[in-house]
C-alpha cells in the first residue's frame, strides 16, 4: 500500500495539491464581488444589474468597476456610493493629473460625463464615480498612500 521508496512522489503530489488550492483561493479573492466587498466594505447592492471589473497595472493598483443599473435606481446608486466613499460632486477641472498616466481614454470619458463624483479628502481611499451613455463607472485606487 504505502511504500517508503515512493515518499518523494507523495510529497510532490501533496505540494501540488497545496499549490492548486492556493491558486484557486487567489482566483476567488480576485473575483468582482469579493474585490468590491474588500474595497467598499459591503456587498454589491441588489439594484446593480450587472458589474464587471478591470484592473490596471499602475501605481496604487487602481480598479475600474463598470456597473449597469435600471434608470429608476440611478440616484440610489449615486447616493449609496457617495456615502460609502465620501465623494462630492466635482467639475472635470478638479481631476488629478495622475489619472492620465493610468488611462487616457478613461479621462476623455470622465470629461464628457454629466455626473462626476470624487473623493476630496486625501486621508480617504481615492474614488471616482462617472458615467457614459449606458453605464456607471467607479474608479478606485487600491492602496491608501498619498497620490
Amino acid at each position: 500500500m504505502f511504500k517508503i521508496k515512493h515518499l518523494p512522489q507523495y510529497f510532490l503530489a501533496f505540494l501540488l495539491l497545496i499549490l492548486l488550492f492556493l491558486e484557486g483561493w487567489t482566483w476567488y479573492l480576485g473575483t468582482t464581488g469579493v474585490t468590491f466587498k474588500r474595497y467598499l466594505g459591503k456587498e454589491v447592492p441588489s439594484f446593480v444589474q450587472e458589474i464587471s471589473l478591470r484592473r490596471y497595472k499602475a501605481a496604487h493598483s487602481p480598479h475600474l468597476f463598470t456597473m449597469t443599473v435600471d434608470v429608476n435606481d440611478e440616484q440610489k446608486l449615486i447616493d449609496w456610493l457617495t456615502g460609502r466613499c465620501h465623494m462630492q460632486r466635482v467639475s472635470p477641472d478638479a481631476l488629478p493629473a495622475s489619472l492620465k498616466k493610468v488611462d487616457d481614454e478613461m479621462v476623455e470619458v470622465i470629461q464628457k460625463s454629466p455626473v462626476i463624483y470624487m473623493t476630496t479628502d486625501p486621508k480617504q481611499r481615492f474614488c471616482l464615480l462617472f458615467r457614459d451613455k449606458e453605464k456607471y463607472y467607479l474608479y478606485l485606487e487600491g492602496d491608501l498612500e498619498k497620490r
